[in-house]
């Protein structure tokens, strides 16, 4: 169990569910101005520009955004779950203490630093044999 004092855990909280109010809030608007139900997520940008190149470009960056929101949406939303049962601030991988300092810059953070680290240079590794 993590050593996050009451007001620390309470800080937390609050960051996290600011964080959810305003990524919903986001996505919503972003679904909203993709057009009719039948094409959300896939903005039509062709009626506005007349190069396919560009309005696919556009309507790639539009779903990549929202994929980016929904990514860190569901990652808030985890972090909350763990708070609620006492396992916020413990490393996934390893069960070593977030620090409070760490947390509060990112507070969807479920790994230590270490582990962090080390998962970036794996992923950075693998990225660089796959070309």
């Amino acid at each position: 169990m993590t050593q996050l004092n009451a007001e620390q855990r309470l800080t937390l909280q609050n960051q996290l569910l600011d964080l959810v109010t305003r990524l919903r809030a986001e996505i919503a608007v972003a679904l909203h101005s993709a057009g009719p139900a039948e094409t959300l997520g896939l903005a039509n940008h062709l009626q506005d520009i007349d190069d396919d190149a560009i309005a696919s470009l556009e309507t790639s960056l539009d779903v990549a955004a929202i994929e980016r929101d929904m990514s860190e949406l569901r990652a808030a939303e985890l972090a909350l779950e763990r708070l609620s049962k006492s396992e916020y601030g413990v490393c996934v991988k390893c069960g070593a203490e977030i620090p409070f300092k760490r947390l509060q810059a990112s507070p969807t953070a479920s790994h230590c630093v270490a582990c962090q680290t080390r998962d970036e240079r794996l992923h950075g590794k693998a990225g660089g044999r796959s070309l």
